[in-house]
């Protein structure tokens, strides 16, 4: 007369409802960690350059390397600890004063990009096997990726002529930061990443603007905030994705 309860069902839902839980838990302490000492770092940008201003510039990005360590494992763990610490290696390098930081920087940086489009890569079969509304359609898909190319060309007509030696490192990483960006908007595809790399494309473009041509009114802190913004973005996006799958096959091993 009555239907049987579907215990796998509500198996599902319990094991589901864990996961998320934990996952929701150490992201709100790891973001509160986080933007704490992101507000701490740019509090102090009036006061630059002082002893050890590398310290807490980069004590956001070990926060998240952390945490991207801690949740992950295999090869997403490496993958995304890799890209942090090269971004970590080169806002250390943009911080020091020693000769040819900026260069330094710079090509820290471009491997921090090229590893981020790697992760993208990995990303990307798994995301497919564990849809969701998190990923982006296809009609904004094109319209982000043409405002992106647009704006990597009009960097290079406006930053290059003022280049001067720097030609050809500018060259590669306009490209490099842009696939990086496609990347995460045809492989990652979903809102969180792709939030993160307009963040870093638009971070980069206020630093290029502030260190080949006239700086933008507290460009300093508008470089730092939508620096941090990306890291967040793009790491939270990272762990979130690759949580899924292993979710998913707990969830399918305790029904």
């Amino acid at each position: 007369m009555f239907a049987s309860p579907n215990w796998g069902f509500f198996c599902r839902v319990e094991v589901y409802d864990r996961a998320v839980s934990k996952r929701l838990n150490m992201n709100v302490r790891t973001t509160i960690v986080f933007s704490s000492l992101a507000l701490i770092y740019l509090a102090t940008l009036p006061l630059t350059p002082y002893v050890a201003q590398f310290l807490p510039k980069a004590l956001p990005i070990v926060v998240l390397a952390v945490f991207a360590y801690t949740k992950l494992s295999a090869m997403p763990r490496y993958m995304v600890l890799a890209a942090l610490l090269f971004s970590l290696a080169g806002d250390v390098s943009l911080a020091l004063p020693f000769a040819d930081s900026f260069i330094t920087g710079l090509a820290c940086f471009f491997v921090a990009h090229l590893t981020y489009a790697m992760c993208f890569a990995l990303l990307h079969r798994r995301l497919q096997e564990t849809p969701g509304d998190h990923i982006i359609s296809r009609k904004p898909k094109w319209f982000i990726s043409i405002i992106m190319i647009s704006f990597a060309v009009m960097m290079a007509v406006h930053i290059l002529p003022a280049s001067k030696a720097l030609f050809y490192p500018v060259v590669a990483y306009i490209s490099v930061i842009t696939l990086m960006g496609l990347t995460a908007v045809w492989l990652a595809q979903t809102k969180l990443i792709v939030t993160g790399a307009l963040f870093f494309v638009i971070s980069d473009a206020i630093l290029a603007q502030s260190v080949f041509k006239t700086p933008l009114p507290l460009s300093t802190i508008w470089v730092m905030t939508t620096y941090y913004g990306a890291q967040y973005c793009l790491t939270m996006g990272l762990v979130d994705g690759f949580l899924r799958k292993e979710n998913r096959q707990e969830e399918i091993g305790q029904t």
